[in-house]
């Protein structure tokens, strides 16, 4: 009978041989906790870390022991007593009055604004060490059609399948998320279905809210007419937090390129188009928000660093942004 491993790092289906010399072994798992720290996900039991959210899940276990057949409850902080806390007095909230713009929204046809792009010495130096670096003889070879192997683990995200035939292939589907993970103050949820949670495991374990074909390979480059056949389109993640006035963004592209990267902005709206990559052969992101608020495009900088575009939007009313761009509005 088929059981399903609840240990960190492992989450895979398995069967009970009823040989404890290898039963006890089996599993192969992290005992320790996720944690984050200067945009690093890192393991508290081993320290391996990681900067890409899909490469940590992927991270194998620095610990071999038996399956986890049980979901392990969930720690309870303890009720203080009665005695200890006095009963709290009931204090009537109303509800904020909704908020007004002080400054009319530009329409969305208003034109945007290129900004000046600042960049960081550690980012130049990186770059003109990566230019110097000659190019590897051999390439490795990408897997593709019948050369999958089998375990080779589907490449969307949340999603837990191996690839084992191509019969198994055809009869299951995915459920994936194709957002982006996205942690601010606190909260965890993918960009793509804004289901939030405060508990990293629970996201990690949340359905895919897509459901489609498993990929068991990297996704082929994509290209326009202006663009190099070896740029890859890809997702990027990418944070906010606010300080006094002004709203930081940050946009984890690990060294991004000063020529490739266009930064447009009104007083409503952003789009950024960014190369970037620790290779010769770069990624390509590009988005576009709606913001949630009003801004000074005058007071507005651009930072390129060697892990993140860093934006800082310079905001035109007093308003606190509850998230980055504006919820849609249905008719």
């Amino acid at each position: 009978m088929s059981h399903f491993c609840y240990n960190r790092g492992c989450q895979k289906n398995y069967t009970l041989t009823n040989d404890p010399s290898i039963d006890d072994v089996a599993c192969q798992y992290h005992p320790g906790l996720p944690y984050f720290h200067d945009a690093y996900k890192i393991w508290s039991c081993c320290q391996k870390k990681s900067h890409d959210f899909s490469t940590f899940l992927s991270i194998p276990g620095c610990t071999r022991g038996a399956h986890l057949g049980t979901k392990p409850e969930e720690p309870v902080a303890p009720r203080p007593s009665e005695q200890e806390t006095p009963p709290k007095p009931v204090v009537r909230q109303e509800l904020p009055k909704p908020h007004t713009p002080t400054v009319e929204r530009p329409s969305i046809d208003t034109p945007l604004t290129t900004m000046k792009l600042t960049v960081a010495t550690s980012l130049q130096t990186a770059l003109d060490k990566l230019t110097n670096t000659p190019k590897a003889d051999g390439t490795q070879k990408e897997q593709t059609g019948d050369d999958i192997k089998p375990g080779t683990p589907c490449r969307h995200s949340t999603c837990t399948a191996q690839y084992t035939t191509v019969e198994q292939e055809q009869a299951t589907s995915c459920r994936f998320h194709p957002g982006v993970p996205i942690f601010h103050e606190g909260m965890k949820f993918w960009s793509c279905c804004q289901k939030k949670t405060t508990d990293f495991e629970a996201f990690t374990n949340q359905p895919g809210c897509t459901e489609g074909e498993h990929l068991w390979r990297s996704e082929t480059p994509q290209s326009t007419d202006e663009d190099d056949p070896q740029v890859l389109k890809t997702s990027c993640r990418y944070d906010f937090h606010q300080q006094g006035s002004s709203v930081v963004l940050s946009i984890y592209s690990k060294m991004p390129r000063p020529d490739q990267t266009k930064v447009e902005l009104n007083a409503g709206r952003l789009k950024v188009d960014t190369r970037f990559g620790t290779d010769i052969k770069t990624k390509r992101f590009s988005n576009e928000w709606e913001l949630y608020g009003l801004i000074d495009v005058n007071l507005s900088t651009v930072e390129l660093l060697q892990s993140k575009i860093e934006i800082i939007l310079k905001k035109a009313e007093p308003l606190s942004w509850s998230r980055l761009d504006r919820p849609l509005q249905l008719n």
